[in-house]
């Protein structure tokens, strides 16, 4: 009770301070020339497009949990959607920890096996935007010379190749782990995600999905920012949302989501040349899509599970397929 407590008051003090930081009084002033002029029905299909994010994560998650390319069952589609909202509506990442417990319930797949393509599928999301903010960042000029602009291209491709690295590094790691210390706790731990990664050209169809759903989400974010200014670039929104995504995948995030995510875009956005009030008015827009989506979207899949949790099988296991379900 004590932890959810100190939670609960860290996540409203980083939102808090985060609200404190972007909203100058420019910026406020601002907010009445964005009200009236707003494309809101850009903003509408900005958010109706948040949709396609989520096909695709499922589709990424049916691949790596069953080693194969079949599409994704509508459980586990109606399962990314009820995540996404989850992790909006829990501080500090713990709406993850619904995934695996929905996993199990929907196909009967084992707790462990369930974390290990989490974690798997949340390191190939942090090292893809990761590698996409970087590359970006070379080609907006960031690196200010020549020379930096060579350096963050370089490390953009060096990120971007470490998925596959990890992919086909797997195997070499599995004899490592039985000399790690801790009474093999660690191995145990571990041992789940490299499972995940044995197969390889499953992996690395995920991997490239990755980069589908992060470039997707990237066109989203720069159709919200010019829903509300004219000065925010595509590229620079797709800068934006890459180092808002990197911060959002931070341990420490804010109430709703509201936090580092949007003081990453804003200052991001902002080192690319936008107008602070720009920056940061986009910033918001962005995460009134995305928000919108994930409380809309997946408040209706978690109604419509709901309605469908009884199954209708007379009681017997589900299969662990994550395509298919038997009725």
């Amino acid at each position: 009770m004590i932890g959810r407590v100190v939670s609960v008051v860290l996540g409203v003090a980083i939102t808090a301070a985060v609200i404190w930081y972007l909203l100058t009084p420019e910026v406020l002033r601002e907010f009445r020339t964005v009200a009236a002029n707003a494309n809101w029905p850009l903003l509408a299909l900005a958010t109706a497009l948040t949709t396609i994010v989520q096909w695709l994560r499922a589709w990424r998650f049916a691949i790596m949990t069953n080693r194969n390319f079949a599409l994704p069952g509508l459980p586990l589609v109606r399962i990314a959607f009820q995540l996404n909202f989850l992790n909006y509506a829990l501080p500090f990442r713990l709406g993850e920890l619904g995934y695996p417990v929905m996993m199990r319930r929907a196909y009967g797949q084992p707790v462990a096996g369930a974390l290990g393509v989490l974690l798997l599928a949340r390191i190939f999301d942090l090292l893809t935007v990761s590698a996409i903010f970087l590359f970006l960042a070379a080609a907006l000029g960031l690196g200010k010379t020549a020379a930096g602009g060579i350096a963050l291209a370089t490390l953009a491709a060096a990120v971007a190749l470490a998925p596959v690295g990890l992919v086909f590094g797997a195997a070499a790691a599995r004899p490592l782990l039985k000399n790690l210390p801790a009474d093999g706790r660690l191995a145990s731990a571990i041992a789940p995600s490299l499972t995940a990664l044995g197969a390889h050209r499953a992996q690395l169809a995920a991997i490239g999905l990755s980069f589908t759903i992060w470039l997707v989400f990237g066109g989203i974010a720069a159709l919200a920012a010019s829903a509300v200014t004219d000065d925010v670039p595509a590229a620079a929104a797709m800068l934006g949302a890459a180092a808002g995504n990197v911060a959002f995948a931070l341990p420490v995030n804010g109430i709703g989501g509201l936090g580092a995510s949007q003081a990453a875009w804003a200052l991001a956005v902002s080192h690319a040349g936008v107008p602070w009030s720009d920056a940061v008015v986009s910033a918001l827009a962005l995460y009134a899509v995305t928000l919108g989506g994930a409380l809309l979207f997946g408040g209706l899949a978690t109604l419509s599970s709901a309605g469908g949790s009884i199954r209708q099988d007379g009681g017997r296991p589900a299969p662990r397929s994550a395509t298919t379900r038997r009725r």
